[in-house]
């Protein structure tokens, strides 16, 4: 037998090795999943301040390009003004679930070389359908049984939806009706407020005028 002393790890040190291998394998992964988490905050954070600023700047195309065009409904009578808002469209039943907010036409819809058999007029309504903001087109201005609706979710995950309508101003101070047409105003309001909450943001406030 050799003179030399054999040397080697003994149980408690092994156990001590195995447990730091243990706690930096376990610090690293709790940093891995940190990382991760983070990055999915950040996708979805940025997600909702996309949807709302493409909201935002679709509600200002919209009303920047109004069209005094007054429509008819699937009956045939005409509408009682260009611009209806919020207990001004009182007389059309909405389905469950949903509230209108706004009903007009716009222009400058594309055709390109005319193909389609419509104009560059646009019927838009703007609807609260349960906890979405939600804006709705149909090809042809005026409304028709079976006509086929195209909606499009702008927002979701939004509560406490109210508009008003800029009626005037009185000692700096900003008046706005909660229905259009206002009594003695004209056929569209000069602005719209629309207010919500949301998750992320807490309340929210735009302003958007109208035809600009």
């Amino acid at each position: 037998m050799s003179n030399h002393t054999q040397r080697g790890l003994t149980l408690p040190e092994l156990l001590i090795a195995l447990l730091i291998f243990a706690m930096i394998s376990g610090a690293s992964v709790y940093a891995l999943r940190l990382t991760v988490e983070g990055r999915e905050q950040l996708e979805a954070a940025d997600k909702d301040i996309r949807d709302m600023q493409i909201a935002r700047l679709i509600l200002k195309q919209d009303l920047a390009q109004l069209a005094p065009r007054i429509v008819r409904d699937e009956f045939g009578y005409p509408y009682p003004a260009a611009f209806l808002g919020g207990e001004g469209l009182s007389f059309r039943k909405p389905a469950e679930g949903e509230r209108l907010l706004m009903a007009f036409v716009r222009r400058g819809w594309t055709n390109p070389d005319d193909k389609a058999p419509r104009s560059t007029l646009q019927a838009v309504e703007y609807l609260a359908v349960d906890d979405k903001l939600v804006r709705r087109v149909r090809p042809y201005l005026d409304d028709a049984r079976g006509q086929p609706r195209s909606d499009r979710i702008l927002m979701a995950g939004v509560t406490g939806v109210r508009i008003g309508f800029f009626v005037d101003e009185v000692n700096g101070r900003l008046n706005w009706a909660d229905l259009w047409p206002a009594p003695g105003r004209g056929e569209a309001p000069d602005a719209v407020r629309l207010t919500m909450t949301t998750k992320r943001f807490g309340e929210l406030e735009q302003i958007f005028w109208v035809n600009g």
